[in-house]
């Protein structure tokens, strides 16, 4: 029997297992597979160089799992201020800057620079119209209005994804008011829909950046608001900063034969 320890975080509902053992790739499918009913998503923690690494369960990148796993690292390293945590992530081709600070016992602020928006453009989905905003590891189609049914929205993203390719796929149906994320994962297979997406709130930042010039949202989802910063410059790539809050939410360990 082997166990692999994990700590559970919290980033603005998006419940995520940091497993914080080394596992040999071929088997993070089945440690993945035990810990999704615990959790959104999973992520594993390794090095790559000088920089403590963060691989995601499907090779995308995350930014809510990026602020979370720098928030353990900086409470592990005893940190008691604001301190800046560099990171490597899957999906990410450079390191993600992230800074965090502690706000109470077991909680944090975090914030990360997203990887650059690399294509942002009107498309149509079956006849609904639609908005891709595509980065490094994941791509988002935005519709806005009155909501899909679950049903169909699920049926709609897998449908699309496959033409898409990122690792991951998100649909986020936004009425104004609330955002609505459902994200599929393409290695490990997982749909699910989300109490709060980093990538998401940068899709959407930088969507209402583009069309209406807002360059600052408060992005309200069904787990919280995550605060989102555009940066626009003549002729070059949109970047987005991400804001939330970390909750510490426990440990564990997954076994497995």
């Amino acid at each position: 029997m082997k166990n692999y320890r994990y700590v559970l975080l919290d980033p603005t509902g998006n419940l995520t297992c940091l497993v914080t053992d080394p596992v040999p790739p071929d088997m993070r499918g089945a440690v993945t597979d035990m810990l999704m009913d615990r959790c959104e998503q999973v992520g594993y923690l390794t090095r790559a160089g000088n920089l403590p690494r963060l691989e995601m369960m499907g090779g995308e990148f995350c930014g809510n799992a990026a602020m979370a796993c720098a928030a353990y690292l900086a409470e592990k390293a005893g940190a008691v201020g604001e301190t800046a945590v560099p990171l490597s992530v899957s999906g990410a081709s450079e390191a993600v800057e992230c800074v965090v600070r502690p706000l109470s016992p077991g909680l944090w602020e975090g914030r990360v620079k997203m990887p650059p928006v690399r294509e942002c453009r009107p498309v149509d989905l079956g006849g609904r119209k639609a908005y891709l905003v595509s980065m490094e590891g994941i791509a988002h189609l935005i519709t806005e209005g009155p909501p899909l049914e679950k049903a169909e929205a699920e049926k709609l993203l897998i449908k699309t994804a496959p033409a898409l390719p990122e690792e991951a796929a998100g649909l986020l149906q936004w009425d104004g008011g609330l955002m609505r994320p459902l994200v599929l994962v393409k290695k490990s297979g997982t749909l699910v829909w989300e109490n709060g997406c980093g990538s998401g709130t940068t899709a959407l930042c930088a969507y209402l950046a583009l069309s209406r010039g807002v360059t600052r949202a408060d992005v309200r989802q069904p787990g919280g608001t995550i605060l989102a910063e555009a940066e626009l410059r003549p002729g070059g790539p949109v970047r987005v900063a991400i804001t939330g809050r970390i909750r510490f939410r426990g440990e564990g360990c997954a076994a497995l034969p």
